[in-house]
């Protein structure tokens, strides 16, 4: 953007923002693109239709007269596996037809999926927590209650989830299934459970590193009233200037998971011989908290790579 905060721009075409619901984000992209020239659509997945046509031969994505120039993936609607299943199908179609998606289908699926994220992760020797995800509630009480007895702390989470909604810290020995039940009726079916780890020094913050195009962006602190951060939980932020390390270690997360723009949670690890683990690579990050305290235009940075990628 220029000191007006108009984008310089010589490409024409349409981008399309894929959301949920409207709000900030939305606003902050739309008023920039718009200066910039650009054509933008905002529509929910659900809006799109399939139709593949096999008698006349054609392939048609309804609510496009013509394939939209880029995508950006704001929010992606929950529901049943077929809803979700078809939204993310939508994204994997587009690409396939040439458009660019930000991010792409697979790389929200990574980053989605936190069972994925760190199995990419530990695959890459990033520093990530230990893990243990199952479907038998038996085994999850064994397991919980093996892994206390060594002096492990535990934390269980929705193995799809944000924002730290339903994240139960287990501190104690599990006694019976209905007592499980109680604490992961939120879990569907699947367990989520990860080692709690210990700050480093005593830190009562986590780190939220943004990422665009392989160049960290903003970063800031989070420091909560407990061991929760998050945001939307209350956390206060701060700008915070990252060393050449934390931000190498949040771009090499990022392209692990398979993502171009992420959100990258770092803790200081007094375990770790490099004194950060990563806790999680979120592929639709917030930056509304972020931008509160970032001297950078978070939403400029987006824009610019957004018409980059446009075909």
């Amino acid at each position: 953007m220029d000191r007006a905060g108009k984008v310089s721009n010589g490409k024409k075409g349409e981008i399309v923002i894929f959301s949920d619901e409207l709000g900030w984000h939305i606003d902050q992209l739309k008023i920039g693109l718009n200066l910039a020239g650009i054509k933008t659509r905002i529509l929910n997945l659900t809006s799109i239709d399939i139709f593949i046509d096999c008698v006349k031969d054609n392939f048609v994505i309804r609510n496009f007269n013509t394939n939209p120039s880029c995508c950006f993936v704001r929010g992606i609607e929950g529901g049943t596996l077929e809803q979700v299943t078809r939204r993310l199908a939508i994204l994997h179609q587009l690409e396939s037809l040439g458009v660019p998606i930000v991010n792409s289908g697979k790389g929200i699926e990574n980053s989605v999926d936190k069972c994925m994220t760190s199995f990419l992760l530990r695959m890459q020797d990033i520093p990530t927590p230990d893990c243990w995800v199952l479907e038998d509630k038996a085994t999850g009480i064994t397991l919980i209650n093996r892994l206390l007895d060594e002096g492990r702390k535990l934390v269980i989470k929705p193995i799809f989830g944000s924002q730290g909604v339903n994240v139960t810290l287990i501190e104690e020995k599990i006694k019976n299934e209905k007592d499980f039940e109680k604490m992961i009726n939120f879990a569907n079916g699947v367990y989520y459970i990860q080692e709690f780890v210990e700050l480093a020094g005593g830190s009562l913050r986590d780190l939220r590193v943004f990422v665009v195009d392989d160049e960290v962006v903003a970063a800031m602190e989070r420091k909560g009233q407990g061991w929760v951060h998050n945001v939307a939980k209350g956390g206060v932020c701060r700008q915070i200037i990252p060393d050449n390390f934390l931000k190498k270690l949040a771009i090499q997360s990022t392209r692990t998971v398979g993502l171009e723009i992420g959100g990258v949670d770092i803790i200081e690890d007094k375990r770790s011989e490099l004194g950060y683990t990563v806790l999680e690579v979120n592929g639709v990050p917030a930056w509304k908290g972020l931008q509160n305290v970032s001297s950078v235009n978070i939403s400029e940075k987006i824009i610019k790579f957004m018409i980059s990628k446009m075909r």
